[in-house]
């Protein structure tokens, strides 16, 4: 029912944006896109090594740049929304989350195109080598003879949990070793892969945390701890401390916002499907709470363009429909 819901959501939503100008007028406006795993090709979706719901292809994104470019939307850093952005212009920002190795194959798309791009790094997950237990849980349930449905069900109560009692689950579930990588599409960065990755002047590397815990499952002192601990690893490759933040599951408070702030983070990134207007007034957090559109999935290779033209009109009550909806799929 979902689907059938969701679909008709989306046509209702490109024809607003295409036949009522008045009504989706493009407005000034910073829209960000988050990225998560990218595949080189639609065969390595078909290897089931990681959830792929949320991952494009190489190919994809650069038809996703090209459309915006062609629509006179201006590609931005971090710096250009702290240093306020004109509000007579059309601003995109571009984040990947959670650092898996394969983000490298889109830096040759970066320097082609001259745009920049915020790398949210799961710090633990680089230093100890292991994969994300979303993708494990997808990649052995199948294995297994889990549907769908159940992998689904198991993620949204393994989310309520730390990231270490997801992990222990599953290893009892599945057995030790699960969270070994099996190739270049299921692994994060290494430590030196990350450090030659960071010198690259369009990338940016922002918080993720230390272990992809869910911030509002946890104590004051221990968001304090996660944020810090990654701070001070991606200090030691980069030289540099983060000014920017990408809470997990897009999950943020007051309080967290608060502890974010004191640590000296200037930018936070939630999932809502929002864009953010201009100008921009940090003095009531609204650098911290900035909203993001992903891909929700596509069946056919214009599906990224239309959810592309969607994105850029006004007709935020239907975006937050088709958020909700392809969230609970």
């Amino acid at each position: 029912m979902n689907k059938k819901l969701l679909s008709f959501v989306r046509l209702i939503n490109l024809l607003f944006s295409r036949f009522a100008p008045k009504l989706t007028q493009k407005k000034s406006s910073l829209l960000t896109f988050t990225f998560h795993g990218l595949f080189r090709n639609e065969n390595e979706r078909t290897l089931n090594l990681v959830d792929p719901r949320p991952w494009i292809t190489i190919d994809d994104f650069r038809s996703f740049v090209e459309y915006y470019l062609n629509h006179d939307y201006l590609f931005i850093s971090p710096d250009d929304i702290l240093n306020c952005l004109k509000d007579d212009k059309k601003y995109i920002s571009i984040t990947f989350d959670d650092g898996y190795y394969n983000n490298q194959y889109i830096l040759p798309l970066l320097n082609e195109y001259k745009i920049p791009a915020i790398f949210f790094i799961s710090t633990n997950h680089v230093k100890h080598n292991k994969c994300f237990w979303w993708d494990v849980l997808y990649r052995e349930g199948l294995k297994n003879g889990m549907s769908l449905d159940k992998i689904s069900y198991i993620k949204k109560q393994l989310k309520k949990q730390t990231t270490e009692k997801s992990e222990n689950y599953l290893k009892g579930l599945f057995g030790e070793g699960i969270f070994k990588p099996l190739s270049d599409i299921d692994r994060p960065f290494t430590l030196l892969e990350l450090k030659n990755f960071s010198k690259d002047k369009l990338v940016f590397l922002g918080n993720h945390t230390s272990n992809h815990d869910i911030l509002t499952n946890h104590s004051s002192t221990e968001i304090k701890s996660f944020i810090l601990h990654a701070q001070d690893f991606l200090y030691d490759i980069t030289g540099i401390y983060p000014k920017t933040i990408s809470y997990p599951n897009g999950n943020c408070s007051n309080e967290i916002i608060r502890i974010s702030k004191e640590i000296g983070l200037k930018l936070g990134f939630t999932v809502e499907f929002k864009k953010t207007r201009l100008p921009i007034d940090c003095s009531i957090d609204d650098c911290m709470r900035m909203g993001r559109f992903d891909f929700y999935g596509y069946e056919e290779r214009n599906e990224l363009i239309k959810q592309c033209e969607i994105f850029q009109s006004d007709v935020t009550l239907s975006n937050w429909i088709i958020w909700i909806l392809s969230k609970s799929m």
